[in-house]
């Protein structure tokens, strides 16, 4: 993914139809010092054009409810590997698109119904490779597929890695709280992800957010 360094400022990319949105968004993002819009598309097909021919971009906020729907420019995205981070943005909670959206990896949501603030706050955490989801969306985060078993053998320090982890925290913050390496960060979730039967870290969070909703 692109990082970009705390000088810098997070490129953002906006896909949506709804000119009042985009506009909206913009003009918001234009007064952060800390972020630009690179470019405004209205459609899947013209975002996936765009990251063919300009790859910087850091952050891209998809709307679900577009020509090519931001749910498979979001499957293309992954299948090519574009090394972007990717916000979907949405006006409702609706656990089929978000069950989805999880399955390609998208790394948070942001809801039309909230303060466009909270949404700029989301691009942000977002580009520093954290996890947004907001908690109108977690009770429709399920895992993909069933677990491997009813109750996985995690063992202590995988419990501790996957509780950071559903904080939002990226390899780097979860390293340091623990005191090891990203490498031991990544050998940990690696065994995460096998035990819950799960391909990544936004399906790993949807299994502890619905393992701590059971009575």
């Amino acid at each position: 993914m692109n990082s970009p360094t705390p000088a810098g400022k997070v490129r953002v990319l906006l896909a949506d139809d709804h000119a009042l949105v985009t506009e909206g968004l913009r003009a918001l993002i234009d007064r952060q010092p800390d972020m630009e819009v690179v470019q405004i598309v209205q459609d899947g097909h013209e975002l996936i054009a765009f990251l063919e021919r300009s790859p910087a971009v850091d952050v891209a906020v998809i709307d679900v409810q577009m020509p090519l729907n931001g749910l498979d420019a979001l499957a293309e995205i992954r299948r090519r590997g574009f090394p972007v981070h990717v916000l979907i943005l949405t006006a409702f909670a609706d656990g089929e698109s978000i069950q989805k959206a999880l399955q390609h990896g998208a790394e948070g949501f942001a809801l039309k119904t909230e303060s466009p603030n909270q949404t700029i706050e989301a691009i942000r955490q977002v580009a520093q490779g954290r996890l947004v989801f907001p908690r109108a969306a977690q009770r429709w985060m399920l895992p993909s597929r069933e677990p491997a078993s009813s109750s996985p053998e995690l063992s202590q320090r995988e419990v501790e890695v996957l509780e950071k982890l559903a904080r939002g925290l990226p390899n780097a913050e979860i390293a340091a709280e623990l005191t090891v390496s990203e490498n031991t960060v990544r050998f940990h979730l690696k065994n995460i992800y096998e035990k819950l039967n799960v391909t990544n870290r936004t399906e790993a969070v949807a299994w502890y957010f619905r393992e701590h909703r059971r009575p």
